[in-house]
């Protein structure tokens, strides 16, 4: 064997070696990587059940409400959001609450931030308590769809979120604050969502408003961190479009009378006295 074959030998030789170095180095990493992933969730696991055992009672007494916050809190911080609006269905009902609507809310909103189904149940369980909630009251709605619409929601999450904002306004009497609320929070769906449908039945809830608007004398409205004009609520009323789906169509007319008639009596605030809940 001559020098030169024995230097390609060579060469080959200690290849190989780095090749195999290199590989099991990466198998090493990559179980690292997955035991650290197996320990994070069985962490995880375990966190969610002694959250979860904070709304079991005790000596047959009811579960302390403190607690039952801290757990339902809890496990939408644990990546449990599902789990803790599923719930929420029954600690939340209205015979017998056993969480305050602000607390119910902050679950909803943590289940609207997630993923997958929590979405939509989050969603129904907000609209099947729309009427105990307050518009003028910014913890009474979920900061994740206060100027935060999120288009990719399914069809159905969004008409239950569109219908638990009518829903909470009609529920109380039409005030300064209310309306500006809805006006709003309405055009924070129509400007963030293309979707032509959906800007034109929530266009065509903004123009049962407008009207109303228009009389209060000024041009610029606020509600939480978002400040809209007059001009762009006027754009977004002139969008509005009857849907193709006749049962939903149905479903916006009627809505936008009710709106319509709620706006019309709507009663001047004292900036004075209304500045805390209007925002």
């Amino acid at each position: 064997m001559n020098a030169v074959s024995v230097g390609v030998l060579t060469a080959l030789v200690s290849l190989s070696g780095v090749l195999v170095s290199v590989l099991t180095t990466r198998q090493a990493n990559r179980r690292l990587r997955q035991e650290h992933a197996d320990e994070e969730a069985r962490l995880r696991l375990d966190a969610a059940m002694r959250a979860g055992e904070l709304f079991s009672a005790k000596d047959d007494n009811p579960a302390d409400p403190a607690a039952v916050v801290s757990g339902l809190l809890a496990l939408t911080k644990l990546d449990n959001a599902e789990l803790a609006v599923a719930l929420l269905v029954n600690l939340w009902s209205e015979d017998e609450p056993q969480v305050a609507p602000e607390t119910a809310v902050l679950v909803i909103d943590a289940a609207l931030r997630s993923t997958g189904n929590a979405q939509l149940v989050a969603a129904e369980l907000l609209c099947r308590n729309a009427h105990r909630l307050n518009s003028c009251h910014s913890l009474h709605w979920p900061s994740a769809v206060d100027g935060d619409w999120n288009p990719d929601f399914c069809p159905k999450t969004k008409l239950l979120l569109i219908d638990a904002l009518i829903g909470m306004t009609l529920a109380h009497p039409s005030t300064e604050d209310a309306l500006r609320s809805v006006a709003v929070r309405l055009y924070g769906v129509w400007s963030r969502d293309e979707n032509p449908r959906v800007r034109g039945c929530v266009g065509r809830l903004i123009g049962a408003v407008v009207p109303a608007l228009q009389k209060l004398g000024y041009l610029d409205f606020m509600q939480g961190k978002q400040t809209v004009l007059l001009c762009q609520l006027e754009r977004a009323a002139a969008s509005g479009t009857h849907n193709p789906d006749g049962y939903l169509d149905r479903m916006v007319d009627d809505r936008c009378k009710k709106l319509c008639s709620w706006a019309h009596a709507c009663e001047q605030a004292n900036p004075a006295s209304s500045l805390a809940t209007a925002v």
